[in-house]
C-alpha cells in the first residue's frame, strides 16, 4: 500500500485458448492461467467470453449453462481456492434464452453480479437473445462494469457505466480476427470515454464452424491519461503480444489515486448537463 496513492490492486487479463465442444479441456485450461494469476498476486483475473464452450451455433442450446451450473460452480471453487475475483464469459441458458452473459465471482465463491450482452449482431439474433445495458458492481477490488464481445463496438453499450462511477470495465471477449484492425483505438475510446481503466479478455483458436479465428490482443488500459505527449502509449498497462499464444498479462491500479484524479476532471458533470439538455435524458 502506498500512504498517497492507496492500497493496489492487480488486475490480470486471461487469454485463452477455447476449443468448441472440449468443455472440460476448455476448464483445465482455465485453471491453469487462473493459477498463474494468482501466482502474480492478481486481485482480479478475466478470462475471455463462452471461455469454457465457445460461440457456436449448431450447439448453442446444449453448451449453455444455468446460472447454478457446471461452469458457474468450476468459477466459485476456482474463487474460492485462490482467493480472488474472478470474471468470465458464460453461454447463459434462462428459460427459452440463450444469453452471452458475464459474471463477476467474489473470492467467496458468490456470484456478485450477471450481465447479458446488449449488442448482437443481426446474424445472431435467432440464436442469442438480446441483454440490456448493465449496472456497476462494487466490489473490494473496485466499482466493476461488465462487458462482452461486441458490445464494445458500440460506446452506448458503456455510457451507463460513467454516470455510475465505475473503476474499471471488463470486457470479456472472444471476437474473430477480421475485427482487429480498431481494436487498440477503440479499447483506449472506450475506457476515455468512461473515464476508467479497462481489461479486454480475448480469446484465441479456431472456430471450425465460421472457419474463422479469434483474435487474441488482450490489453489493460488506462482512461485516465490526459497528457501522453513523452510517451504515446502510456495508456496502454499491459498488452498480449501479437499471434495466437495463449498469454497472462497484468497491471496495477490504485482506486483512491484515480478516483481524486477523475473528480478534478469535468467530464461527470458535462455529461450529465450534456445528456439532459441535448439529448433528452434524465439528470
Amino acid at each position: 500500500m502506498s500512504l498517497f496513492r492507496g492500497p493496489r490492486t492487480r488486475i490480470a487479463a486471461l487469454q485463452m485458448r477455447i476449443e468448441a465442444g472440449q468443455r472440460e479441456e476448455n476448464l483445465a485450461r482455465a485453471a491453469k492461467l487462473l493459477s498463474t494469476a494468482r501466482e502474480r498476486e492478481a486481485d482480479l483475473a478475466c478470462l475471455p467470453a463462452t471461455f469454457a464452450t465457445g460461440l457456436n451455433f449448431p450447439t448453442l442450446r446444449t453448451d449453455a449453462t444455468a446460472e447454478d451450473g457446471p461452469i458457474v460452480q468450476f468459477l466459485a471453487e476456482q474463487a474460492r481456492t485462490l482467493g480472488m475475483h474472478i470474471a468470465a464469459g458464460v453461454l447463459l441458458s434462462a428459460g427459452r434464452d440463450v444469453f452471452d452473459a458475464a459474471v463477476l465471482v467474489g473470492p467467496g465463491g458468490d456470484p456478485l453480479g450477471w450481465y447479458h450482452r446488449a449488442c448482437v449482431w443481426s446474424g445472431e439474433s435467432a440464436y442469442v437473445s438480446t441483454g440490456s445495458p448493465g449496472e456497476a458492481i462494487d466490489t473490494p477490488v473496485g466499482r466493476i462494469g461488465l462487458l462482452v464481445s461486441y458490445d464494445l463496438r458500440f460506446p452506448e453499450a458503456s455510457r451507463q457505466y460513467l454516470a455510475q462511477d465505475a473503476d474499471l470495465i471488463v470486457c470479456v471477449a472472444n471476437l474473430f480476427g477480421s475485427f482487429s484492425h480498431p481494436l487498440r483505438s477503440i479499447c483506449r475510446a472506450r475506457a476515455a470515454d468512461n473515464e476508467c481503466a479497462l481489461v479486454f479478455a480475448s480469446g484465441v483458436g479456431e472456430n471450425r464452424f465460421a472457419n474463422m479465428s479469434y483474435l487474441g490482443r488482450s490489453m489493460i488500459v488506462d482512461g485516465l491519461v490526459q497528457d501522453a505527449r513523452q510517451d504515446p502509449d502510456a495508456d496502454v498497462l499491459a498488452e498480449a503480444g501479437p499471434g495466437t499464444r495463449e498469454a497472462v498479462i497484468d497491471a496495477d491500479v490504485h482506486w483512491r489515486q484515480r478516483r481524486k484524479a477523475r473528480s478534478g476532471l469535468p467530464f461527470h458533470d458535462d455529461l450529465r448537463a450534456t445528456w439532459t439538455t441535448t439529448h433528452g435524458g434524465r439528470a
